[in-house]
């Protein structure tokens, strides 16, 4: 009995570790054939403290990514782009310090390319195109902009 209260102890604990380092936010958007976009927003809760300058104020670095994943209309990912953000705030403005892409087929019938991202103030943004391909002909394109913004409390959106 006490190994298994034990067991339970250590399993639960670090299910509460994993839920307080990050929040995690889903958005669906569904297409007229059945295919989707599902978004997936994944932010840091525990920022770490830095100084912004030699003064008393103080601002806050985190980091968040949004994925969006391209679904066929069996909810199979056919590819994906996401952006990854470090981004600082506090004293009233957001500041993005970083942006990154990484975009990827998960079908042999697809492929990825025209990979970027860039930053601008509060943003990041990240941009990439999936090709369906069929008997070695490009049969269709979507061409996907996924943009992370970080409020002036640290919210990501």
């Amino acid at each position: 009995m006490f190994i298994v209260t034990l067991c339970a102890l250590l399993f639960c604990t670090s299910l509460t570790v994993f839920a307080d380092s990050s929040d995690c936010k889903v958005e669906t958007e569904y297409l007229s054939d059945g295919s989707y976009y599902e978004t997936v927003i994944i932010q840091e809760l525990t920022p770490l403290m830095v100084d912004a300058a030699p003064s008393l104020s103080k601002s806050k670095t985190i980091t968040g990514s949004k994925t969006t994943y391209y679904k066929n209309s069996s909810g199979k990912v056919m590819w994906y782009v996401k952006v990854t953000g470090i981004f600082t705030y506090g004293g009233g403005s957001a500041k993005c310090t970083n942006a990154s892409v990484t975009a990827e087929s998960k079908n042999s019938a697809w492929k990825v390319s025209n990979k970027s991202s860039w930053k601008t103030s509060n943003k990041a943004f990240a941009k990439a195109t999936g090709t369906h391909y069929f008997s070695g002909m490009p049969k269709e394109s979507f061409t996907r902009t996924v943009t992370l913004i970080c409020s002036a409390t640290g919210k990501m959106s």
